[in-house]
């Protein structure tokens, strides 16, 4: 809830002319940054998929919260508290990355992250769908792993019904009891990616 808040924090808008941004960009920002740190304003813009004007404003927010140290030419890089902030978030996610799982559509990328620990708080995942598909994603898959069985939150049982994608699912992806698989699915990276997140970030 915390991690959740201070994103919130920082998307706000401020008076005055300035860009929009959703939490979920400064989620993936961070995520960036702590994952290919050094690294430049031209490279982050091609990575999140925005114009470098969004992209330094994004990074003048973050610095202002202290949680980037941009470092001359050579970029950004995350600071003290924001490595405490990513070390946090890891605890909660694991960001598996993009999958190539036989799933339940035609969609060509999918990106897949587990959210740990987080199977109680999801009832029939229509809340994770609807932030995914706002974020650009075509279809999300919301499962969560509880007593060695594959679930569809109030809807069905994947090992029962359909153990040979529940085994597939449990051997890539490598579920703990009590986890949240999201799989979201579309027609470029960038929004599978975002799909995914922006469902994982209702689960924070």
């Amino acid at each position: 809830m915390r991690i959740k808040r201070l994103l919130e924090s920082l998307a706000a808008k401020p008076p005055g002319p300035q860009p929009t941004f959703q939490s979920l960009q400064f989620l993936e920002a961070l995520l960036t940054i702590g994952r290919e740190a050094p690294i430049g304003r031209k490279r982050l813009s091609e990575k999140l998929g925005l114009g470098e004007g969004a992209v330094r404003t994004l990074l003048q927010r973050l610095k202002a919260e202290s949680l980037i140290e941009v470092i001359g030419r050579g970029g950004c890089v995350l600071s003290e508290k924001g490595r405490a902030l990513i070390s946090e978030l890891e605890g909660k996610l694991r960001d598996i990355g993009s999958t190539t799982l036989k799933l339940p559509w035609s969609h060509p990328e999918n990106y897949a992250i587990i959210v740990r620990g987080a199977a109680h708080l999801v009832r029939r995942g229509l809340e994770q769908r609807d932030e995914a598909i706002k974020a650009g994603a075509k279809a999300l898959l919301v499962l969560t792993y509880v007593d060695g069985r594959l679930l569809m939150p109030g809807i069905s049982d994947i090992t029962s019904e359909k153990p040979d994608f529940a085994l597939q699912l449990i051997e890539e992806l490598k579920p703990e009891s009590g986890d949240v698989i999201l799989i979201a699915g579309a027609s470029h990276p960038i929004e599978a990616k975002r799909g995914a997140l922006a469902a994982a970030q209702t689960l924070l």
